[in-house]
């Protein structure tokens, strides 16, 4: 391989200058002019798209705005009827116009839309005029009072029928010699008033304040990059983003919509629709006025405008704006990869040689996975084997052609539970690798262990294509730990037996000493020979933690209610501890209705606050904490590597000790291992703790986790199953239990 290498590189010295020059420009263009064509068909492709979302977006703002216009017209028209009514029940009562009067002031405050509210009687003449301006409400005195006889709303409105309303142009008031301050746009609503009986009253008039109706086109302008026109059927503008446009024609010239170059469409084409023009492109509708049925209030409205038009525009140099912009950038890129194109032709032929050894580094990376004795398979993501190397053969039994199209499920033995594999594909899922020690079973039906690391393998979006399992037979270290355990388990029994029987008889012979010192009243050898018994008792109770060990030794698996249990314990131990350690409880709310099936859970917790308590050279604190955890199988168990997920009552004894080192904490499980190299503790201590809590808690279904800084204290976690829910009494009530358990959980911890 080394050998062709070499002749590709003398070959590649050996390429002549004019050679490197055309290879580079069959390069250069074979790439410069598809990018060209690319960026140009870009460019038409996003300006054409850039104008039709222009023009969907116009023809929707115009669409809403045109409905937006009317709003306030019809809920005029609604008042209007609203107050018609009212103004019919009391035009022919005694004081019906003061009343009428009063109520017109309400309505004007309350609505505060209406510039002028009028009670016109059928002569023209004004009989109530309410004003509403600058947040103020008043009503006109009668000397101020006017004819309206020869206005076009009174004479037109007069020939309606009763539930016909009368709509006016929309134009600036023209009143100004009559009390108008400023010229307004205003829109008049009338209708024709007639009393119970019939007859017609006269006439109830709304000044609409135009620049109510124009605060949508105000809003739509000001918040959005759109510009927004209205105009009349003339075509003079009512609203414009230009200000000297709107009202031209009420001063002396119209100045329509029609001298814009294109925009004669816009007042002939009543369907409305899109005009592009020099100035801009524009969408329109018309704003039908008249002839609107109101059911149940109003039969039709008549306006003298029969329309509006409404338009909206984008000035030219923001219709394509956008398009442009990218078309510069990428025009920018486009250079520049045209630039870099020069040096990367000369580059070409190392590129191709790098290629051909990124290959044969591939085939390299196969051969190794292939004759590696790593037990290597790789799945879809459904689960289904693509590929397993000879490693995966040779130890389960299988041949290739059997596994390939199957499921991994072929190896399971059945001796891990379904959670297990729940919580194990739950991360996978996730695209998170796993880490467990797995019991399989090969072809021949036998057992062997692995221990596995499963890692999904991800494309460019995230996405898992394949599951990747590499793992390792650990079945001879497996056998060799449970040896292990078993000789343990044996030493113990013998052990504890031998010596208690050696026991017995000092034990027995040192009470009859202390039975006949007494008798001979000599205190001070009684004294001696209680120290004797002490001993002999505290050796005792070493001796029966020895034999609780084995992993043979019977489980009680009765219902124990945690928070009594935990209280007991407290009770127990807080008396035993010395003075420069302090031990606090924190029980989570409902743990007196909580039980699990560990009998021996308070010889669990007195071995670990007896573990804490050594731990504590000076002063410090034991922590007892219990409460309802939830796993989803992120963590594993300390001791078993088992993947924790579900619910699980987690007992916690924490302490501020001496800590362990990381590799203290790797053996702190192992039998008769031991960090309490303290004088006081000589003698004492068999390292056989935490090898005990370890035997009884799996023995029981659950699971621990340690964690522990030299310096800093450890903290030891005991997971234990729900098993019952205990049916709720009082809060005296557990305390009274809890009194009666002391005197069990006091035997079970010795």
């Amino acid at each position: 391989m080394s050998g062709d290498l070499g002749r590709r590189d003398d070959a590649v010295s050996g390429i002549s200058f004019a050679g490197v020059l055309i290879t580079a420009a069959v390069f250069y263009l074979s790439v410069a002019i598809p990018l060209i064509a690319i960026v140009a068909g870009l460019h038409i492709v996003d300006a054409y798209f850039e104008h039709r979302q222009w023009a969907a977006r116009q023809l929707a703002s115009v669409r809403v705005a045109s409905e937006s216009l009317l709003v306030p017209v019809y809920q005029a028209v609604s008042d209007l009827s609203l107050m018609v009514d009212v103004a019919s029940e009391l035009v022919n009562e005694p004081d019906g116009l003061d009343e009428l009067t009063r109520e017109f002031v309400r309505f004007s405050r309350h609505r505060a839309v209406y510039d002028q509210i009028r009670f016109i009687n059928t002569q023209g003449m004004e009989r109530i005029r309410v004003q509403h301006r600058n947040g103020a409400t008043s009503v006109v005195p009668s000397t101020q009072l006017h004819s309206e006889a020869g206005r076009e709303f009174f004479t037109s409105t007069m020939a309606l029928e009763r539930d016909d309303v009368y709509v006016s142009s929309f134009d600036l008031n023209g009143e100004t010699n009559r009390g108008e301050h400023r010229p307004r746009p205003t829109i008049r609503l009338v209708q024709p008033v007639v009393d119970p009986s019939g007859t017609r009253r006269g006439i109830l008039v709304f000044n609409l304040d135009g620049e109510k109706v124009l605060e949508v086109l105000v809003r739509r302008d000001r918040n959005s990059d759109l510009r927004y026109w209205l105009v009349n059927p003339s075509g003079c503008w009512l609203f414009s983003d230009d200000p000297t446009h709107a009202w031209s024609q009420q001063h002396g010239h119209c100045k329509s919509i029609a001298e814009v170059a294109g925009l004669s469409e816009a007042l002939e084409n009543p369907a409305g629709g899109l005009i592009n023009t020099p100035k801009g492109q524009f969408a329109f509708k018309r704003v039908f006025l008249g002839r609107r049925n109101i059911t149940g209030t109003v039969d039709n409205v008549l306006s003298e405008d029969p329309y509006w038009i409404a338009l909206t525009v984008v000035k030219s140099d923001l219709l394509n704006s956008n398009s442009r912009a990218r078309l510069e950038v990428m025009i920018v890129i486009g250079a520049i990869v045209l630039a870099a194109l020069v040096p990367a032709s000369f580059y070409w032929g190392r590129w191709r040689r790098r290629a051909e050894r990124a290959k044969w580094r591939e085939r390299l990376y196969a051969q190794v996975i292939e004759q590696s004795e790593e037990l290597v398979y790789v799945t879809s993501p459904d689960a289904t084997i693509v590929y397993a190397n000879p490693a995966v053969t040779r130890l389960t039994g299988y041949q290739r052609e059997e596994l390939i199209g199957n499921k991994p499920s072929i190896f399971q033995s059945g001796r891990q539970s379904a959670m297990f594999y729940a919580s194990l594909w739950k991360r996978l899922r996730a695209a998170k690798p796993v880490q467990a020690v797995f019991v399989n079973r090969r072809k021949d039906g036998t057992v062997f262990y692995e221990s596995k690391t499963i890692s999904p393998l991800l494309n460019d979006r995230g996405e898992a294509t394949h599951l990747v399992s590499i793992g390792r037979d650990i079945t001879a270290e497996q056998e060799r730990q449970e040896r292990e355990m078993r000789l343990a388990d044996q030493l113990s029994l013998q052990l504890s037996h031998h010596f208690n029987n050696l026991l017995s008889p000092i034990v027995n012979y040192a009470e009859m000493a202390a039975d006949t010192a007494e008798e001979n009243e000599q205190a001070g050898i009684r004294a001696d020979i209680e120290k004797v018994l002490s001993g002999a008792n505290r050796i005792r109770d070493v001796l029966v933690k020895i034999s609780a060990m084995s992993l043979s030794s019977r489980l009680s698996q009765g219902v124990q209610v945690v928070g009594r249990v935990v209280r007991s314990i407290l009770k127990i131990e807080r008396s035993a501890l010395p003075d420069n350690v302090h031990l606090s409880l924190e029980l989570e709310d409902g743990m007196d209705h909580v039980g699990v099936e560990f009998d021996d859970l308070a010889l669990i917790l007195s071995e670990l606050i007896g573990n804490a308590r050594d731990a504590i050279e000076d002063e410090g604190t034991i922590s007892l904490s219990a409460g309802l955890v939830t796993y989803n199988g992120a963590q594993a168990c300390s001791t078993c590597g088992e993947p924790l997920s579900g619910d699980f009552i987690e007992i916690t004894v924490s302490d501020t000790g001496r800590g362990m080192s990381a590799s203290e904490l790797s053996h702190a499980f192992d039998p008769f291992f031991s960090t309490k190299a303290s004088s006081r503790l000589v003698g004492e201590t068999l390292g056989i703790g935490l090898s005990r809590v370890r035997s009884r808690v799996h023995a029981a279904g659950g699971h621990i986790k340690i964690y522990s800084q030299q310096g800093k204290g450890t903290s030891v976690h005991v997971l234990c199953p729900v098993r019952e829910i205990v049916a709720k009494s009082g809060d005296g009530d557990a305390d009274e239990h809890a009194d009666e358990d002391n005197g069990s959980l006091g035997v079970a911890a010795s």
